[in-house]
Formats: C-alpha cells, structure tokens, sequence
C-alpha cells in the first residue's frame, strides 16, 4: 500500500502536500495570530490558499479542509462548521448556471460568439480585446466558470482554424494564448456587476443583506456595480489591445464565423425557451421593486423572489420536451454531467464555509486589528487599504474565497465609520469590487483553470495578470475616491432604500 501511495506523488509534490497541513501547525504555535481558535481559522486559510496555489491536490479536496481540521480539533463544533457550508443563495448560483447548461447543449451560447464575432476584424488585438469584452459583458449576468465553459471551446475552434491544433501550438503562440487569456479574464471581470455574476457577488450580496437586515433588490446592487465594472473592463481592454504578440492577423478568421454559424441554421426551438427561461428569471428579479410592495406581505406570492425564481425555472426545463431530440427534455441530467461545472458545487459552499469560520474563530477580529492603523490615517487610505489587500488575496486564492474572508472583515473593521449606523456599507462596495479582478494564477477563478486546459501560456497569464491587476486596482481606488470622498455619494455611503 505504502509503495501504491509513494508512486502516486513524487518527493517534490510530497513536500507541496505536506506543507498544507504544516502551516497550520506554525500558525497554531504563534501567539502572534491572537487565542488558538482564531490561530485555527489563520491556519486553515493558510493551508487552503497553499493548496489553491500550488494546484497540488484537486480544488475539490482543499474544499473539505475545514472539515478534516474540525474532526481533529473542535475549533469550532464539528456540526457547526458542516452549517457553515450551508449558504439560501447557493439555489441563486446553481439555478442560473442550469439555466447556462441549456444554452451550450442547444447551442445558444455558439450562436451568440459566432455573431459576435462575426463583427469584429481578423486583427489579433482587436480580437483579443474583443473576446475580453464580450466574455465581459456576459459575466455580468453568468457565472465566470460557466462564462469559460461556454466560450473557451468556441476560441479553441477558431484558433485550430487558424492554425493552431494543440495545446503546445496555442501555448507557444502569443497571440492565440492571448485569446484565451482574454475569455478567462472577461469572464472574471463581470463577476460584480450582478448578484448573478458569480460565487463572489452572491457572497457579497448575502453578506450585505445580513448586515443592513434587509434584502436590496437586484436593481440596487446593479446600478452601483455596473459603472464601476465598466471602467476596469475599459481600462484593461486597452491594456490587452497592447499585450505582446507575435502575429499581426489571424488567417480565415471571419470566414470560418461564417461557416459555423451557417452550420447553425435558425434559431432552434430548443434555444429559444432556455433564453426565454433566462430573460423570464432576470426580467422577474430586475422588475422586483416594482411588484415587491405589492407582493411582499402576500402568502401567495412568496415565489417572485430572485432566489427562489432561479431555482424554479431549471425545473419547469426539466419537464419542458425537445422536439429536435424528442427522448430529451430542455434542460436534462446528461446535459447537466456533460457541462455543468462541478468544482461550483464545491467552491462556492467552501469560500461561504471559509468566511464563517474566519468570523466565528475570531481571526477576523485579529487581522482587523492588524490594519486598524492604516485605516484611521484618512478615506484615501483606507480605500487603497482594503482594495490592494482584497485583490492581492483574490489573486492567490479565489475571489469567491477572497469575498468570503475580506468582506466580513470589511463589515467589523468598518462598523462605525464617520458614526454612520451602518458605517460599513461603503466598504462593502469598495472590497466586493477589488475582490472580483481575479487574474494572475490558474486557481484564482474556474475560468483561467478551464482556459489553461486549453494551453493559455500560464507564465503569460501570471505576467501580464499582475498588470491587469495593477490597472484594476487604481481604476477601483480613484472610481471609489471620486464617489465616496470627493463626491460625499450617499448613493454608495447608506444602505439602498427598501
């Protein structure tokens, strides 16, 4: 058995393995992370970012760490850490990427890049910019691992049409790297513009929520987040026009566009209702406070909440018939394996596990009082503060992860801010933003780990990735300086009025 296990991981990988669990212990022997269960929560996000950076033991895996730990020490009550994982939002990330999963088996998704692109030159800069933008766009409203899983196999095709068939070939060239550089990245920038943007967004939302006492409508979180979304997807847009690159023009670009989608023929029945399912569930959620005064009180009317009319609608897919595949329904369970991204299932609840374990350890409490001091300098400083701090994590951990841990801390460290009830609010929007610029490392979101297993050039992805990081961040800091202390914005210093 001994001589299966050691042929499985050579030394090196040991060592990486190893060294998870030994930062725990270090963490847990050092006075300096405060009283041993807030050293318990240190450790154990000190072992999981490791495992998230090294990629040596599947994402999956490391999700569970709170949960081994727990079993070995009662740093929380073992039940409690399971309930932690236990999030009423996880039905609004899960139902939208079901709704997702019928777009790519129908073909809806292709449809919609092919048109796209059909629109934009055979430039490689433009079409790198253009992928980052559309991808971008997209995000707003989609997860960024579904984002990926639907345009990065389209980009690869593209790709092989103009020449590069392998891996290899689309590593060692920088313009077609470039590419899915520029899906991953669009599919990472959008996270927050929505509650539907990602594991992120849905975090922060909740998180919001909890802490005004009150649910804000999608309008209200959308229209603070859209136009600073919008700046970091100019700013990097251009930052990607100027990436190196070793070829001016992609070869019969736009004329393989043109035969995919011939290929396509119309718009088929099938890709009609699962876009109707999506418009009729972000419609419902947009238009909520228009109805919510007259429905709230009502007992009948519970369902036209946002949450819940995500979750019902793959549903009614479940039961709707195809009538090109008359043995399969719209939305069905072999679609649901082929493409739905089962690292959500664990990501998302870990990231929401995590956060409660660094608030309910005390760790939280610790590492606020490490950065009081910058905090209480002036308004300036205490944005640059949490926006570099929040990224910087974002970009070695996830930024479903980084939500998870820097927002809670956001809402204690900031509670009384300028004696406001609710001090923390601005700070909300300050750390969910920098938060969602995610794009150095393969682990930082799913979409640059499906990307990279497409053969993006992950030296250029980290490279380049700081730059965009670098851009993101000053966009963020001045966009939040303008608003909150220039501008005095209640709009973004008070809770959104129900």
């Amino acid at each position: 058995m001994s001589e299966v296990i050691s042929s499985r991981f050579t030394s090196k990988q040991w060592f990486n393995i190893l060294l998870g669990p030994a930062l725990l212990a270090l963490t847990v022997s050092l006075p300096l992370f405060g009283p041993v269960e807030a050293r318990f929560g240190f450790g154990i996000l000190f072992w999981m970012v490791w495992w998230w950076i090294s990629a040596i033991i599947d994402i999956k895996v490391t999700c569970l760490v709170p949960i081994f730990v727990a079993c070995l020490y009662a740093y929380m009550p073992l039940g409690k850490v399971l309930e932690a994982y236990v999030h009423q939002e996880a039905a609004l990330i899960f139902g939208a990427t079901a709704i997702i999963v019928a777009w790519v088996r129908w073909g809806f998704s292709q449809r919609l890049a092919l048109n796209f692109l059909m629109r934009i030159s055979g430039n490689v800069r433009a079409q790198t910019a253009g992928w980052f933008v559309l991808c971008g766009i997209i995000s707003f409203v989609v997860g960024n691992t579904t984002v990926a899983a639907m345009f990065a196999p389209i980009a690869v095709a593209a790709l092989m049409y103009s020449g590069f068939k392998t891996n290899d070939d689309r590593w060692n060239s920088k313009a077609a790297s470039n590419i899915l550089i520029a899906v991953a990245w669009g599919a990472s920038v959008g996270g927050m513009a929505t509650p539907l943007g990602g594991g992120q967004s849905v975090i922060t939302y909740g998180l919001l929520n909890k802490y005004i006492g009150y649910q804000i409508y999608f309008t209200d979180w959308s229209i603070r987040m859209i136009p600073v979304s919008l700046c970091v997807i100019a700013g990097v847009a251009v930052l990607m026009y100027f990436m190196d690159t070793d070829m001016d023009r992609f070869s019969g670009t736009k004329e393989y566009y043109k035969q995919e989608l011939a290929k396509l023929g119309p718009m088929s029945y099938e890709e009609k209702i699962s876009l109707g399912g999506f418009v009729v569930a972000i419609g419902l959620a947009l238009l909520e406070p228009v109805y919510a005064s007259y429905t709230r009180e009502s007992p009948f009317f519970g369902w036209l909440n946002p949450t819940k009319i995500f979750c019902m609608i793959p549903m009614f897919l479940f039961f709707m018939p195809s009538r090109s595949v008359p043995e399969e329904n719209i939305l069905s369970t072999s679609a649901l394996k082929k493409f739905f991204p089962v690292t959500i299932l664990f990501m998302w609840p870990a990231s929401v596990a995590l956060s409660k374990i660094i608030s309910g350890t005390g760790a939280s409490t610790v590492f606020a009082g490490w950065i009081t001091p910058f905090l209480n300098i002036n308004d300036l400083m205490s944005i640059a503060a949490w926006t570099i701090t929040g990224n910087a994590l974002s970009q070695v951990t996830t930024d479903t992860a980084a939500a998870g841990v820097m927002v809670p801390l956001a809402i204690e460290s900031m509670n009384n801010w300028r004696g406001l009830d609710f001090g923390s609010v601005a700070w909300i929007w300050v750390t969910g933003s920098a938060v969602s610029w995610s794009y150095a490392v393969a682990s930082a979101t799913g979409a640059q780990g499906i990307v990279a297993g497409y053969g993006a050039n992950l030296r250029t992805m980290f490279i380049w990735g700081l730059a965009a990081a670098a851009v993101s961040v000053i966009i963020t800091i001045a966009f939040f300086y303008v608003a909150i202390v220039l501008l005095d914005a209640s709009f973004y210093t008070m809770p959104p009025a129900v």
